[in-house]
């Protein structure tokens, strides 16, 4: 577990209370076989706190936590008027001003309720992630704020909403590869419950559309609309149902992995008989398994 460092984490803390902005300070320490080792400041700024106050709440942690820390997770949330900020760290590299300062932009940018960022550590092979909650925005708008503050950076962009499509972007990403994929996709939004993209390109999307005698072409146009002939392979998943916001049926959920043959399945998934169908006539059309 290593040294019992909880009162120089609440030496920490009050430095940060001390802080011009700063309306309270919570501190949370763990040091155990089971929690892990983690230190968590959770700071409310007063209303009308200035970006430059709470950039230096975040220099000052960077400052404040030294070598003692390095083998701990290192967490920094902000709770501003009407918005959070949430910097995670397990790189230990005093990231939290960099990084407060690119967030605090990006919400000055746009309405979001939550954005927070994810540093992975670099003994893993994990990508550092931007997760933005509820966002009132267009989803391609949204993109191209990302882009414009820390789009020249290698990480994940994940926008989830209560009922918006679900977005995953490696980032960098392309404004050229972007407006392809907005031509394509836009008209099929409604109906669709994940996005995925890597490598400049759709690598996932799962969509939810009613069933019907027509169900057949009316996949085949969504795939079709979405692929392209330099694209790698690429999985489209769907369900059957009148609600792309609701509840999925998995029973009626199918898979095409689009010009590859690589699934993954869970051999005790059950589908439906049609499902089944539906799902061989679409593989045979555009997977390569044959």
């Amino acid at each position: 577990m290593g040294p019992d460092l909880s009162g120089r984490a609440d030496d920490i803390g009050a430095v940060l209370s001390a802080k011009p902005g700063v309306e309270d300070v919570e501190t949370q320490y763990q040091n155990g076989f089971d929690s892990g080792r983690s230190i968590t400041y959770i700071i409310k700024m007063v209303p009308g706190a200035s970006t430059a106050q709470s950039v230096d709440v975040a220099a000052a942690l960077d400052q404040e936590t030294g070598d003692e820390f390095d083998r701990y997770d290192q967490e920094l949330r902000l709770l501003l008027s009407g918005r959070a900020v949430e910097i995670s760290d397990a790189s230990n590299s005093d990231i939290m001003a960099d990084r407060a300062s690119h967030l605090l932009a990006l919400a000055s940018e746009m309405s979001v309720n939550r954005l927070e960022w994810r540093q992975a550590s670099e003994q893993t092979t994990f990508e550092d992630v931007l997760e933005l909650t509820d966002p009132q925005d267009d989803i391609f708008g949204t993109i191209n704020a990302v882009r414009a503050e820390l789009g020249t950076e290698q990480f994940d962009l994940r926008v989830r909403g209560s009922a918006q499509t679900e977005w995953a972007v490696a980032f960098p990403y392309a404004e050229q590869a972007q407006a392809r994929l907005e031509t394509a996709i836009e008209p099929i939004l409604p109906t669709t419950v994940q996005v995925v993209i890597d490598d400049n390109q759709v690598s996932g999307l799962f969509v939810v559309v009613p069933d019907g005698p027509d169900v057949v072409s009316r996949l085949r146009g969504i795939i079709e609309r979405v692929d392209s002939p330099d694209a790698q392979p690429w999985y489209f998943d769907w369900a059957l149902g009148s609600d792309p916001t609701g509840a999925v049926d998995y029973s009626t959920k199918g898979l095409v992995n689009v010009g590859g043959c690589e699934y993954d399945e869970d051999p005790d998934r059950q589908i439906t008989s049609a499902t089944q169908t539906l799902q061989d006539q679409l593989r045979t059309l555009y997977d390569t398994c044959r």
